[in-house]
């Protein structure tokens, strides 16, 4: 089968990115993943490139072969790519697109409870027509938060925020265009404006089995 994206989330993951993305057809979600567990079924650069070498960008009209639908039981949306076919670009949007598509989205809570994670308890107790791992969402009263724990130079760069009338806080942001704005600067908050987000759940932490709420891109307006 081939799905034609628009491209909404191209996030580090472990050895990769996390691929994800608005079907043109059916205007749903579609979580692009590989085949290989060992990373948790990141997509790497090679996997994603054109037929020219370039690589996808946020926004690209991107057709994908893939193999099958292959949900799990916190992502639903994830279909896995065939690894011996170029992906292709077919156009370019811009958020206007987007939002005429597929508008933003408003769960009452965002991936079932207030906090930076979700337990695996949790996600079982959704009955599967009501779970998901991805969200276009429209925060407001929006600040980053820049830290640098333990001496280290390298701030972790999370986001605080609401949306429909509840907080979130100090939620990781793994989009790595935007993080990278924040890298040489002060830790402290800082406002942000007129922006969109494109919210994920991650696979389980190694740790706990827990499942970590992440920003994996911000758009602007």
């Amino acid at each position: 089968m081939e799905k034609e994206i628009i491209l909404m989330a191209k996030s580090w993951k472990g050895g990769g990115y996390c691929i994800a993305g608005i079907d043109t057809t059916t205007r749903d979600w579609v979580r692009i993943v590989s085949d290989d567990a060992a990373r948790q079924h990141a997509v790497t650069d090679e996997d994603m490139k054109y037929q020219d070498g370039t690589s996808p960008q946020i926004l690209d009209r991107v057709r994908i072969k893939c193999t099958a639908h292959t949900p799990n039981d916190y992502q639903p949306e994830n279909y896995t790519m065939d690894s011996s076919r170029r992906w292709r670009k077919s156009g370019q949007a811009d958020i206007n697109a987007v939002i005429n598509l597929h508008p933003a989205e408003f769960h009452g809570i965002l991936f079932y409870n207030n906090d930076k994670k979700v337990t695996p308890g949790e996600i079982q107790a959704i009955s599967d027509g009501n779970k998901y791992s991805l969200a276009f969402i429209r925060p407001s009263n929006t600040k980053i938060n820049v830290k640098r724990w333990d001496g280290s130079t390298r701030p972790k760069i999370t986001a605080c925020f609401t949306h429909g009338e509840r907080s979130y806080r100090y939620i990781k942001v793994t989009d790595p265009t935007f993080v990278i704005q924040y890298q040489d600067i002060e830790d402290g908050d800082y406002p942000l404006d007129n922006v969109y987000f494109v919210a994920s759940l991650a696979d389980p932490n190694p740790s706990d089995g827990d499942h970590w709420k992440l920003i994996a891109t911000v758009l602007k307006e």
